[in-house]
């Protein structure tokens, strides 16, 4: 297990590794973990939506975030799709946690390919103090996508990505220029190229989201009647950055299918 660090920027890389688990042709488990987060969900489904949603929180950063966990169960309903921007728009997603959501979301994409199996993202962004940096991604160990960033939010290469901001509309874009599976890893390192900056934050030493710097409204613990007392979950913090060894390993231990499979 990764120990509690401080100053770990410059140590590594900021990495983020989903693991969707497909354990039969109606079940599909998914793991989010970084330094920042540990989030799993188990979704059930009929071939055709989404029918029931369980959520656990191993690491979540601010007190309110496991609230969110039940929050999921807005996902019950959700067509099956390819296509992540139709499960964003499914809820409000302000109204969700961030990255459970995102998990969640690949779990949608997963369950609606109709196979039994697993589907592994890492990603990585080493740890950067300006621009120009790399990021990229690998799908079940072979990499898919590199890019290079220009600007903390921009990209400059390759095409057709040159230029193009990773933020508004990032996702809808994807879904219009590529397939469906090279627009699913798109999205997924666009989230991990955002929040790499991250590394470079101390939040053991923030007493709560508003001094971390977390953005007002854009998730379920910055709402306004959850923003004031969004207080620091202390030891929830990880360094990742030598390695991706140890990130989701012990997720059969919380879901009793991933032991029979």
């Amino acid at each position: 297990m990764p120990k509690l660090v401080r100053n770990r920027h410059g140590s590594g890389a900021f990495r983020r590794r989903l693991r969707m688990i497909a354990t039969d042709l109606n079940t599909v488990v998914v793991g989010l973990e970084d330094d920042m987060h540990h989030y799993e969900a188990s979704l059930s489904h009929d071939t055709r939506r989404i029918t029931g949603v369980q959520a656990t929180g191993p690491r979540m950063p601010w007190e309110p975030c496991e609230g969110a966990l039940d929050q999921l169960r807005l996902l019950v309903g959700c067509p099956l799709t390819d296509a992540a921007s139709e499960v964003f728009a499914w809820t409000e997603v302000r109204e969700q946690c961030t990255h459970l959501y995102d998990a969640a979301v690949l779990g949608v994409l997963h369950a609606a390919r109709g196979q039994i199996g697993t589907r592994q993202y890492d990603a990585t962004v080493p740890d950067w103090d300006q621009p120009p940096f790399d990021a990229w991604i690998a799908r079940d160990g072979k990499e898919v996508l590199r890019w290079r960033m220009a600007k903390t939010l921009e990209i400059e290469s390759p095409e057709p990505f040159s230029g193009r901001q990773i933020k508004g509309g990032f996702v809808r874009w994807c879904e219009d220029v590529f397939d469906a599976e090279a627009a699913e890893a798109a999205w997924v390192l666009q989230r991990t190229t955002w929040l790499s900056g991250a590394r470079r934050s101390e939040l053991e030493d923030c007493d709560d989201a508003i001094e971390s710097g977390l953005v007002a409204g854009v998730c379920w613990t910055s709402q306004p009647e959850r923003y004031q007392v969004a207080f620091r979950r202390r030891g929830t913090l990880r360094d990742h950055g030598p390695s991706s060894d140890g990130m989701l390993v012990d997720m059969p231990a919380r879901w009793p299918q991933l032991r029979a499979t």
